[in-house]
C-alpha cells in the first residue's frame, strides 16, 4: 500500500503528469507533456545513427569480351546505407558513382594477357588496362593524381571460375569537397594521339588508339593533335563535314582542311590540329569508296560536369571506347525532408534522402515508373512535351558514342526509327506488318518484319537473339513482286573472335555473301541481285567465331520494287 501511495503521489503531485479536477475528472497536464516531449530528441534514441561515414568499397571489373569498345562489367556489394548502391554482379553500368572522401579498391581482372577477363571460363588474348582519367580519350595522359596503380592476386566466384587471378589494382582515395580540385583546361594535357590505319575487306582497319573496322572516333579535343598513320594504298583518306550524302568518288566533296596536313594520304601521315573553329562533328572518308568512312566527335578540352553540377571522370581502357563515366558525388548530408530507414547491418535507424531511397528500393522505384508510364509530360504552360528524334540520311551513320539510353534516331534510307539500348541501336517495329513467316532461317530467328511504306526503298529486317550457331536456312521468304535487292547490312550485338559469314540464297543459290570480320560489329554488302515474284530467299550462317561466337545477329535487306 505504501508503494502504491508513492506512485499515485508522483502521478498527481505538483510535478506529476495527471491532475484531478473539482468534479473528480482526471486529465493530462499539457505543460508536463510539453516538457516530456522537449526532453525527447532523435539523437537521444540509442537505435538511431546520425553519422554518415565516407564510403569504403571494393569493386571488381572485367571486360565483356575481346576487342575494342566492349563493355566493362562491374561487381560490388552494398556499402553503408546512405550510399546509393544495389549489389551487382558482372553488370554493365551507365555510370559508376564514386563519393568524395571515399576509399576504393578496384580490381581489374582484364588487366593482363591471360584468361583473366573470363566470366564463366572463357579466355581473352588481349589485355585491357584501366585508368581513371579527367577526360574521355585514348592514352594515359590526364590521369587523376589520387589513384595508385599496382598489381595483386585476387579471386571472386563470378569471374574466372573463382580461380586466383593476377589483377590490375587501382587504389582510389577521393579527396573531400574542400580539397577536390578540378583542373582547368589550361592545366589539362592536350592529347597527342596516333591512329594506325590500314584496309581490309573494303573497310579502314584501325589499330593503336582505336581499334576495329571503320570505327567512330573521338572525342577529339580542341587543342589536341591527331595523326592518321595510313598504310592503305589506293584508299586516300581525307576529312570532311559531309556524312556521305554528297559523296562522289574522286571529288572530295566538303573536304575539311583547317589545321590539316597531308590530306588525301594513302601511304603517309595525315595530321589535324583541332582548334576552336573545328566543328563538333567531322568524318574521315576514303576518296574512292563511299563505305570506307566513320564519324569523329569533337569537344572542348575540359572536365565534364553532369546536369546536377557534379564532375564526371572516366574509367577507361587505354584505347578509345570501352569506358564508363565516373560521377564524383558528395558525401550524403543530413538535410530537411529526409526519411528514416532501418539498416539491418547495424541494427539501427539511419537518415536517408528520398532520391537514395528510390534507388535502393526497387519495388518503390518500379511503382513510380508504373505510374509515370501512364502520365503525359507537360510544360508549365500546359503544352505537351514530346521527345525529339534525330534524323540522319544513312543508317550506317547511327552514332555509337555520346548516346543515352532511349535516344531515338530516324534513318531516311531505311525509313526506320532506331532506339539506343545502352550498347547498340535497336530497330523500332512500330507501324510495320509481319512478313507472315515464323523465321527466315529456323525457329531461333524471330521478329522477321517488312517495312510497309508508300515510298521506296523497302526494308526487310531479320534478327536472331542470343549466341550464334552455324545454320542452314530452310524456311523461305517469297518475293511479293519483281524487285531488286540493293544491299545487305549485317550487325552483331556482341562481336565474334573470327569472321561471321552470312549468305543470302535466291532459290537455293548464293546471291550475296556478307562477312563481319573478327571484333567488328557490322558489315555492309552492296552487291545487288534481282528477284521476280515467287522467287524465294533463305539465309545461311556458314561461319562463326571459335571461343566468342558472336551474338544477337540482325540482318537488314534494302530493296526496290521493279
Amino acid at each position: 500500500m505504501a508503494s502504491r501511495a508513492r506512485g499515485l503521489a508522483k502521478l498527481f503531485g505538483p510535478a506529476g503528469l495527471l491532475s484531478r479536477g473539482a468534479d473528480g475528472v482526471v486529465s493530462l497536464r499539457s505543460s508536463s507533456l510539453d516538457q516530456s516531449l522537449d526532453d525527447l530528441s532523435v539523437s537521444s534514441l540509442s537505435d538511431v545513427d546520425l553519422v554518415v561515414n565516407p564510403e569504403t568499397l571494393e569493386i571488381q571489373t572485367v571486360s565483356s569480351g575481346p576487342g575494342q569498345d566492349m563493355s566493362w562489367l562491374w561487381t560490388w556489394t552494398r556499402s553503408a546505407l546512405p550510399y546509393a548502391r544495389i549489389p551487382i554482379t558482372n553488370q554493365a553500368q551507365t555510370t559508376v558513382p564514386l563519393y568524395k572522401k571515399g576509399t576504393y579498391t578496384i580490381n581489374n581482372y582484364s588487366g593482363f594477357d591471360s584468361d583473366s577477363w573470363a566470366v564463366g571460363g572463357d579466355s581473352n588474348d588481349q589485355p585491357h588496362s584501366l585508368f581513371l582519367k579527367w577526360i574521355d580519350g585514348a592514352g594515359s595522359d590526364n590521369l587523376v593524381p589520387w589513384v595508385t596503380y599496382t598489381t595483386a592476386t585476387d579471386n571472386i566466384s563470378s569471374i574466372n571460375g573463382g580461380a586466383s587471378t593476377q589483377v590490375q589494382r587501382l587504389l582510389v582515395s577521393v579527396p573531400d569537397s574542400a580539397t577536390f580540385a578540378i583542373p582547368t583546361p589550361a592545366q589539362l594535357t592536350a592529347p597527342n594521339i596516333t591512329y594506325n590505319v590500314s584496309h581490309s575487306a573494303g573497310k579502314y582497319m584501325f589499330m593503336g588508339a582505336a581499334h576495329g573496322m571503320n570505327p567512330n572516333l573521338g572525342p577529339m579535343y580542341r587543342g589536341g593533335t591527331y595523326t592518321f598513320s595510313v598504310n592503305a594504298s589506293g584508299h586516300p583518306l581525307y576529312l570532311t563535314t559531309d556524312n556521305g550524302t554528297n559523296f562522289v568518288a574522286g571529288q572530295y566533296n566538303y573536304e575539311y582542311t583547317t589545321g590539316v596536313t597531308n590530306s588525301r594520304s594513302d601511304t603517309g601521315s595525315l595530321t589535324i590540329v583541332v582548334d576552336a573553329s573545328t566543328p563538333d562533328t567531322l568524318y574521315y572518308q576514303c576518296g574512292n569508296h563511299s563505305n570506307m568512312r566513320g564519324e569523329i566527335s569533337v569537344k572542348d578540352l575540359e572536365v565534364e560536369v553532369s546536369n546536377n553540377g557534379r564532375p564526371v571522370l572516366y574509367l577507361q581502357h587505354g584505347q578509345e571506347g570501352m569506358k564508363n563515366p565516373a560521377e564524383i558525388r558528395p558525401v550524403p548530408e543530413l538535410s530537411d525532408q529526409m526519411c528514416i530507414v532501418f539498416d539491418a547491418a547495424t541494427q539501427k535507424f539511419v537518415p536517408q534522402d528520398l532520391a537514395t531511397y528510390v534507388e535502393r528500393t526497387p519495388s518503390f522505384k518500379n511503382k513510380i515508373q508504373e505510374v509515370a508510364g501512364t502520365a503525359t509530360l507537360v510544360a508549365a504552360d500546359g503544352t505537351a512535351i514530346v521527345a525529339s528524334v534525330e534524323v540522319v540520311d544513312d543508317a550506317s551513320y547511327l552514332p555509337l558514342s555520346n548516346n543515352s539510353v532511349g535516344d531515338l534516331v530516324y534513318a531516311k534510307n531505311t525509313q526506320t526509327i532506331y532506339v539506343w539500348d545502352g550498347t547498340t541501336w535497336l530497330e523500332n517495329t512500330a507501324g510495320v506488318d509481319e512478313v507472315g513467316i515464323a523465321a527466315l532461317i529456323d525457329s531461333d530467328y524471330v521478329s522477321a518484319r517488312q517495312t510497309v511504306a508508300a515510298a521506296t526503298p523497302y526494308s526487310l529486317a531479320l534478327s536472331q537473339a542470343g549466341t550464334l550457331t552455324v545454320t542452314t536456312g530452310t524456311v523461305r521468304w517469297y518475293a511479293p513482286a519483281n524487285l531488286t535487292m540493293n544491299s545487305v547490312v549485317a550487325r552483331l550485338g556482341t562481336a565474334a573472335d573470327a569472321t561471321v559469314t552470312v549468305v543470302a540464297n535466291k532459290n537455293g543459290t548464293a546471291a550475296s555473301t556478307t562477312e563481319i570480320i573478327a571484333a567488328a560489329l557490322s558489315a555492309t554488302n552492296n552487291t545487288s541481285f534481282s528477284m521476280v515474284a515467287g522467287d524465294y530467299l533463305t539465309l545461311d550462317v556458314t561461319t562463326i567465331g571459335s571461343t566468342n561466337t558472336g551474338a544477337d545477329l540482325n540482318v537488314q535487306f534494302l530493296y526496290n520494287l521493279s
